[in-house]
């Protein structure tokens, strides 16, 4: 173990005099370098770093880089002579013909920095593995978010040519030519039609009050997904595997759920649901029950599902965004949602996979003249959910809301009460929506209405793209 400490720390002395002789000979080389150099400290060299940062304050006021303003930044910071000098800033300049390979030096240098920073990360897993009272879990939460850090720190050139983003919006178009999705099905006719399936990086939003069916509906979109060859990971915080298993059953073999859990069945049915269950073991839905979970456990999770299956992942579902654990106490517990908010959404963009992440919505909902029909403001905890989410989606069945205000429930004809509504509320890529189901709560099963023709957005479509 010695001889690793007794090894310098990973350095490159020569690719850092070379910038700043780059520079020097083409100031405007700055500002190449400077997306992929952040804020000076991944130079090795202490005067380095403080030439580095004159030329930045110099840049950021205007002012010509050279010789004597440097030295005049350094002098009046009082770090003139830690670096040596106008002596050595003229060396610096006259260190490279010219500044050809600043970019390679820049990369160089961060290279080093990323190794050293390592070692410092890897030096605090070991101090608190060392504690006497380290908790695993939380020592490995710990070295992932500091390496999580770094990576999301880097900088990327991710510009792509609009040739190639026209050329894949044709090869999508072509497909929808074709009757074929660019995104994950969903499986309900209309939603497709309007979303041309849910799409990669895209954080969905479903939210209603409580027994509305939003588990249901994301537990049915997720089957229907994995129905086609998609692979989904469900996370659960409320219900347990056990319990989203018998609703699938239910919902596939259509088969009251309360027959299910109660063992109702005769032996023909019992060879029904076998069959069943047998369709179902080819599916690729995987369901995580953990409980207090927090966002940066999510995308761990998901980063190692990804790995473990091949790279295969084209839906994540999370139910619900409300009980992810958040990171400070109740009264900041607004903050915490956001935060829990802004994550899923890195998970999306990180993962490339559509993210349908479930939410309460307030009290005010009920108490609404208008039937409690949902609106963005109704949003419970924060209103960077709606920010955040690409599209938010709500569930409004009139004959629930009827029941919640006391009407009898043997007082609403059969079809009423299997009337919902999935309320496109907000669709940052295409039109907003009031999409038609049927719920069929004994079997807690979606449908598509079945006396509502299917309609393309643009017979619809009111301009109000978000």
């Amino acid at each position: 173990m010695s001889d690793y400490y007794s090894k310098e720390y990973p350095q490159a002395i020569d690719a850092e005099v070379w910038l700043l002789g780059g520079i020097l000979q083409d100031p405007k080389s700055l500002s190449e370098v400077s997306l992929i150099l952040r804020n000076g400290t991944e130079f090795y060299l202490e005067k380095h770093q403080a030439v580095w940062n004159a030329m930045v304050a110099l840049t950021e006021s205007g002012s010509p880089i050279d010789v004597m303003t440097i030295a005049d930044v350094l002098e009046k910071n009082g770090k003139l002579a830690l670096v040596g000098g106008k002596d050595y800033i003229f060396s610096l300049m006259e260190s490279v013909p010219s500044a050809a390979n600043v970019d390679y030096y820049a990369e160089m240098i961060r290279s080093k920095y990323i190794l050293r920073n390592l070692i410092f990360s890897s030096n605090e897993t070991i101090k608190e593995s060392l504690e006497p009272t380290a908790n695993t879990e939380e020592v490995l939460q710990s070295t992932e978010k500091r390496i999580f850090d770094l990576v999301s720190d880097q900088v990327k050139e991710n510009a792509e040519a609009l040739s190639k983003v026209a050329m894949d919006f044709l090869n999508k178009l072509a497909m929808r030519q074709h009757g074929l999705l660019s995104g994950c099905p969903t499986d309900f006719k209309d939603l497709d039609n309007l979303t041309n399936g849910l799409q990669k990086t895209d954080l969905i939003i479903l939210a209603a009050r409580p027994s509305m069916g939003k588990t249901a509906l994301a537990l049915n979109i997720a089957a229907n997904a994995a129905k086609q060859n998609k692979t989904v990971l469900f996370f659960s915080l409320e219900m347990n595997a056990q319990q989203l298993a018998i609703r699938v059953l239910s919902s596939e073999a259509e088969i009251d759920q309360s027959r299910l859990r109660h063992g109702k069945i005769d032996t023909e049915t019992i060879h029904f649901l076998l069959a069943k269950s047998k369709e179902m073991a080819d599916m690729s839905l995987f369901i995580d029950d953990s409980s207090e979970v927090r966002a940066f456990d999510l995308i761990s999770k998901c980063r190692i599902f990804k790995r473990k299956h091949n790279n295969n992942l084209d839906l994540v579902v999370v139910d619900y965004l409300q009980m992810m654990k958040i990171n400070g106490n109740s009264e900041n517990r607004a903050v915490g949602v956001a935060e829990n908010s802004r994550m899923l959404k890195v998970l999306a963009k990180e993962l490339q996979v559509p993210v349908l992440a479930l939410a309460q919505l307030n009290r005010n909902v009920e108490n609404r003249p208008t039937g409690g029909r949902p609106q963005l403001s109704d949003l419970r905890d924060s209103g960077s959910i709606e920010q955040d989410a690409d599209m938010v989606w709500f569930i409004h069945r009139p004959a629930k809301e009827k029941e919640k205000k006391g009407k009898d429930a043997y007082e609403i004809p059969e079809e009423e009460k299997r009337e919902a509504h999935l309320i496109i509320a907000k669709h940052r890529n295409g039109p907003t929506a009031d999409i038609r189901l049927e719920f069929h709560g004994e079997f807690t099963k979606f449908k598509d209405h079945r006396f509502t023709p299917v309609q393309h957005p643009d017979d619809t479509f009111s301009g109000a793209y978000q």
